[in-house]
């Protein structure tokens, strides 16, 4: 939603004869019901016979709007660091998102308090609308980055997990699915 669906229009002008069926999900799923491809995150074990190919690293990092930076992060060092009280943003669908930042960071979370919402995408948007600071995926926040709605005071790391394009068996040159896969990597 917040990074395949802005770009997704100059791909499917690539193959305006294709019928193409976007599904949100995350986590486990199987080719049975009908998916051909799927992009997931690598945070679950892949089926056997299941193939891979990596799109791009997870980068995360602290998000908030910009009024709000002064009021929750402070002077540290050479750069900032998140305050205490600053109100953090949890989902349910990455539950251990800010112990994974931290632990990366090595920046201390005194507790774990704050507003949790059922998917990612509602934190982020809650951050947004200046509740607090979420943890925001580079891939999913850089267009609100760029377009000054939210502000990345510390930036971005690699969490360790990666996003990549499943397929049931590999991909075969020359195909649709070899230029979707191209596409994908272009645009990460």
């Amino acid at each position: 939603m917040r990074w395949l669906i802005p770009r997704w229009p100059a791909f499917q002008a690539k193959h305006p004869d294709r019928d193409i069926h976007l599904v949100a999900g995350g986590g486990a799923f199987s080719f049975n019901t009908g998916i051909d491809l799927a992009i997931r995150r690598d945070d679950f074990p892949l089926p056997d016979g299941y193939h891979a190919e990596y799109l791009f690293s997870e980068k995360v990092g602290p998000v908030c709007q910009p009024d709000n930076v002064t009021d929750w992060f402070s002077p540290a060092g050479n750069g900032l660091s998140l305050r205490t009280a600053a109100p953090r943003l949890h989902s349910r669908t990455r539950l251990s998102a800010w112990q994974t930042w931290s632990a990366v960071t090595q920046h201390p979370l005194y507790d774990n308090s704050g507003q949790t919402f059922e998917h990612f995408y509602f934190s982020l948007q809650a951050a947004v609308a200046g509740l607090g600071v979420a943890i925001g995926p580079w891939k999913l926040v850089r267009d609100d980055i760029a377009s000054g709605v939210l502000a990345a005071p510390l930036g971005f790391v690699e969490e360790g997990s990666c996003y990549c394009l499943l397929s049931p068996s590999p991909l075969l040159s020359d195909t649709f699915q070899a230029d979707l896969l191209a596409w994908l990597r272009a645009m990460a």
